[in-house]
């Protein structure tokens, strides 16, 4: 019962984030400092948690709670729209690519080991124990990976370039090339259907 109190509070308390965040704050933050900085805050946000959370104030459960609602609420606030966005200068193609490689086995993957760590370390003090330097590694990486992409995201919109684009050109180019062979083997083959039929008659009329 305890437990589920507390999870109880813990969903009202992301979503009530989740919701101040979707409709004040990601707005603001896109209007006024655009996408390379919206990007980066919640990796910012991730790399002060993660330090309170494992180095500065280890055990401390309020600050657990209410770290942790906020950060999931800014990944459905904040983050996540923010990424999609990053799919406006690519393909088709590469976005189905992106995509399924991000969403179904990069995800999927970081879940996997973040269970097996947890596993492995079996209590809490262990989880801080073995899970502090990993994660602190993994929040700073992904503030280096996001400030990077923002500033390609950027580079790209300025030059009006599309990742991916060349490559679909190709394709198109070749899917017209095998479009009109078979274009030319039907009427090559109608053709020969017609002189045909144009012998036999003669041979009849013979």
């Amino acid at each position: 019962t305890t437990f589920a109190i507390f999870m109880g509070r813990y969903g009202q308390l992301t979503n009530i984030f989740s919701l101040l965040l979707s409709y004040y704050g990601f707005p603001y933050f896109m209007s006024k400092y655009g996408l390379n900085t919206t990007l980066r805050i919640f990796p910012t946000f991730l790399v002060v948690v993660t330090i309170l959370a494992y180095l500065a104030l280890p055990m401390n459960l309020p600050v657990l709670f209410v770290s942790m609602s906020v950060l999931k609420a800014m990944t459905y606030s904040i983050n996540d729209p923010a990424k999609e966005i990053l799919y406006i200068p690519t393909s088709a193609t590469i976005k189905f690519k992106a995509k399924f490689w991000i969403d179904v086995v990069g995800a999927r993957f970081a879940k996997a080991i973040g269970s097996s760590l947890n596993s492995y370390a079996g209590t809490a003090e262990r989880i801080v124990q073995y899970g502090s330097i990993p994660s602190v590694i993994s929040a700073v990486a992904l503030w280096v990976i996001s400030y990077a992409i923002g500033m390609e995201f950027d580079t790209l919109l300025e030059n009006g370039e599309v990742v991916g684009n060349e490559e679909e050109v190709d394709n198109r180019y070749i899917l017209n090339k095998i479009g009109n062979d078979a274009e030319d083997l039907d009427e090559l083959s109608n053709e020969g259907d017609s002189d045909g039929g144009e012998n036999d008659e003669g041979r009849e009329y013979r």
